[in-house]
C-alpha cells in the first residue's frame, strides 16, 4: 500500500494525517519548517462549532444552520464550502476532545457569531495546544510503527507529479539541497497564497502591500 502523502505540517495537515491512520492507511507528512504547527499555533480564540457535545451539555442552543448563516453574512463567496465547514464543525470539534483529550469546555461568543460556539480550554493559546497535541501523537506513531507513519521536516514540495492523463501521482520535495520524489496521492494542507512571492502571485495581486511582510513561520 502506497503512503498517502501529506504536505503541510499545520492543523488541517495534522488532522488529514490522523484521519488517513484511523482508517487504516499509511502516511508521509511533509513540511517546510523544522517543526509542524505552522500558523495553527498562532490561533488564540479557538476553534468553532454548531451543535458539539460541548454546547448541548451546556444548554447552548446552536445549530450548524444558524453558524452557517451567520458564516454567508461575513460575505463569504464560497456558500459550498462555508456548508461544509459549518454542518461538519461540530464533527471536528468532537473528535479533536474524544481522540486526543482535549479541554475545549469553555465557551465564548466572538465578533460575528450569534451563539457561544468557539471553543477553548484553559491554555493560554489555544491554536498551540491543540496543535501540538496531534503532532505529539503523529510523533509517537511514527517512532512505534515507522512504516505506518513518517515525518519529513525542512522538505519544500515544489512540483506535483502527473501521468500521462494529468492525474497527480506524487510530489517533489527538496531537502538539503537534493530533490526527491514521493508517490502516492497527495493531500495539500499548506494554507492559502500567503507565501507566494512570485511575480505573478495573487499576493501581489491583490494585497500588494503585503508582499515584503512576514511572520515567525516563514522561512527565512
Amino acid at each position: 500500500m502506497e503512503h498517502v502523502i501529506i504536505v503541510g505540517g499545520g492543523l488541517a495537515g495534522l488532522s488529514a494525517a490522523h484521519t488517513v491512520l484511523e482508517r487504516g492507511g499509511r502516511v508521509i507528512l511533509l513540511d517546510k519548517m523544522s517543526f509542524c504547527g505552522g500558523n495553527s499555533t498562532k490561533a488564540t480564540s479557538g476553534i468553532n462549532g454548531a451543535l458539539t457535545a460541548t454546547q448541548r451539555k451546556q444548554g447552548i442552543p446552536d445549530s450548524p444552520e444558524l453558524f452557517e448563516k451567520d458564516s454567508l453574512r461575513g460575505g463569504a463567496e464560497r456558500p459550498d464550502l462555508i456548508k461544509v465547514l459549518t454542518h461538519e464543525s461540530a464533527d471536528g470539534v468532537d473528535w479533536l476532545i474524544d481522540r486526543f483529550g482535549l479541554d475545549l469546555s469553555l465557551l465564548s461568543r466572538l465578533g460575528g457569531h450569534s451563539m457561544e460556539r468557539t471553543h477553548r480550554g484553559k491554555a493560554r493559546f489555544p491554536g498551540m495546544t491543540i496543535t501540538y497535541a496531534l503532532m505529539e501523537k503523529l510523533e509517537e506513531i511514527c517512532e512505534k510503527e515507522p512504516t505506518r507513519a513518517k515525518m519529513i521536516m525542512k522538505a519544500k514540495v515544489d512540483k506535483l507529479l502527473t501521468d500521462a492523463s494529468g492525474e497527480v501521482i506524487g510530489c517533489e520535495y527538496v531537502k538539503d539541497g537534493k530533490t526527491h520524489a514521493l508517490f502516492g496521492a497527495v493531500v495539500l494542507a499548506t494554507g492559502g497564497f500567503g507565501a507566494d512571492f512570485t511575480d505573478g502571485s495573487l499576493l501581489k495581486q491583490y494585497y500588494s502591500e503585503l508582499a515584503s511582510y512576514n511572520t515567525r513561520v516563514n522561512v527565512g
